[in-house]
């Protein structure tokens, strides 16, 4: 039996206005990085100085979680878990000495020790998943540890990797401009999803003089290690600032493009950066405050959703369960995230540095549970937080309160435990001399 003729000519006048809208029925997506950038550096997350208007901006329509938390303290198994919705020990990208990536294929010299993996070609990320959904994807990366060889790019239809500087990765205003660019030609019939990893507040802190601001006072009665910790603090706010600039002209560019209103922003931050909070620099070894307290933005798309300040312990592992649910696709059962709003997966964090980075550290893994936090160390060296009390991680707690370090330890163990295996990696992968270069300017390596 076929429709009635007046059914048949309304359907094809709504394809039609469709057609003519150019709007796609989902949702367009934004996914940003903000590469080594602590939550507690921007205005909108109280920060003093002026070094984000453009991220402040947004966060103003959008919801801001205020006490997100990393799941690592460094880039590649950062990243890994924001396109995954899994933990470093589920995805296994990571630093491995028996891992297939090796620095040492890429130059001559002793870099047989620095090995690592990658993100298993079997793994299902995010632009793979949306891709299947008839979604547009493209990547446009600034860092080394997102170049191709580690696997990131999987599912990307478009991935950009290019001009990353041996010594700064890649700049904002190539990332900007490279997004604008595939944004005007993207297919215009399919939704997109947009992933990009701003790299610049990394070290080594170099901004643009214009966007450094007022130089810190600095004086000769200091202490000279004073002088360059403060110095060092405020050419990192400068990077903050000359990133954020750049954020706000993809932002106009979106605007421009009549895209902003339709379109889900995410912006958040793969790790922070330790400025000498009790004697710890930069990342990648440790799991302090410092280093785990990130920025977490989502502006929904329409008008549906007002703009709030959240509390919840946000982590990378929620962004991909949070966009699928929302485009009412099947969440894989082997990841470790919930939709946001629907959170209370354990909160877990992991490094693995190879042996000769640390002194005695070694592994670190963390727990956040019950108002308090459980830092693991190599060889089972515990500390434990009350975070209501001490929220900067000071007085440890483990000897007054050996029972709940104990119990904390336990459930860190039973939950890793009962993770699903990383998959199995593919063929060796050598690191092309570029990145292997890049990597070593940025102190990733001797």
């Amino acid at each position: 039996m076929g429709l009635p003729d007046k059914t048949i000519a309304t359907a094809a006048l709504l394809l039609a206005l469709c057609a003519c809208s150019g709007r796609p029925q989902d949702p367009h997506i934004l996914l940003i990085s903000l590469d080594t950038t602590r939550a507690d550096r921007l205005g909108c997350y109280g920060y003093g100085e002026q070094t984000s208007p453009s991220l402040d901006a947004l966060a103003a329509v959008s919801v801001v979680y205020t006490r997100a938390v990393s799941t690592t303290s460094w880039t590649l198994p950062g990243h890994a878990t924001l396109l995954t919705g899994k933990l470093t020990s589920s995805h296994g990208a990571r630093l491995d000495v028996d891992g297939p990536i090796s620095l040492a294929d890429a130059i001559e010299g002793p870099f047989e020790r620095y090995r690592a993996r990658g993100l298993s070609p079997h793994e299902r990320p995010l632009p793979l998943l949306l891709g299947e959904h008839g979604y547009a994807t493209a990547g446009i990366v600034a860092g080394p540890w997102l170049k191709r060889v580690t696997g990131l790019d999987l599912g990307f239809d478009h991935y950009d990797d290019g001009g990353i500087d041996p010594t700064h990765g890649r700049l904002a205003p190539s990332v900007t401009g490279a997004a604008l660019d595939w944004l005007r030609s993207r297919p215009r019939d399919r939704p997109f999803f947009l992933f990009l990893n701003y790299f610049d507040p990394h070290g080594p802190y170099d901004p643009p003089a214009r966007f450094r601001g007022a130089p810190p006072r600095l004086t000769s009665d200091m202490p000279r290690e004073q002088r360059i910790r403060t110095r060092a603090r405020w050419l990192y706010d400068g990077e903050i600032r000359f990133m954020d600039f750049w954020v706000g002209k993809l932002l106009d560019g979106l605007r421009d493009l009549d895209l902003f209103d339709d379109t889900w922003i995410i912006v958040t931050a793969d790790h922070g950066e330790a400025l000498w909070e009790d004697g710890i620099q930069g990342h990648g070894t440790a799991l302090e405050r410092a280093v785990l307290a990130i920025p977490f933005i989502v502006k929904y798309p329409g008008t549906g959703h007002a703009p709030e300040r959240s509390d919840e312990r946000v982590q990378l592992t929620d962004v991909l369960p949070t966009l699928l649910d929302a485009l009412g696709l099947p969440i894989p059962d082997d990841i470790q995230g919930n939709a946001l709003g629907r959170l209370g997966h354990p909160v877990v964090a992991e490094v693995y540095p190879l042996p000769f980075m640390t002194n005695a550290d070694g592994d670190v893994q963390a727990l956040i549970a019950d108002g308090h936090k459980l830092v693991r160390k190599d060889r089972g060296r515990l500390a434990v937080y009350d975070l209501a009390r001490d929220p900067h991680e000071r007085i440890d707690l483990a000897a007054r309160d050996p029972e709940r370090a104990a119990a904390m330890a336990a459930s860190l163990d039973e939950y890793l435990a009962s993770l699903p295996a990383p998959l199995a990696q593919g063929a060796p992968r050598a690191m092309d001399s570029e990145t292997q270069k890049a990597l070593k300017s940025l102190g990733y390596v001797e």
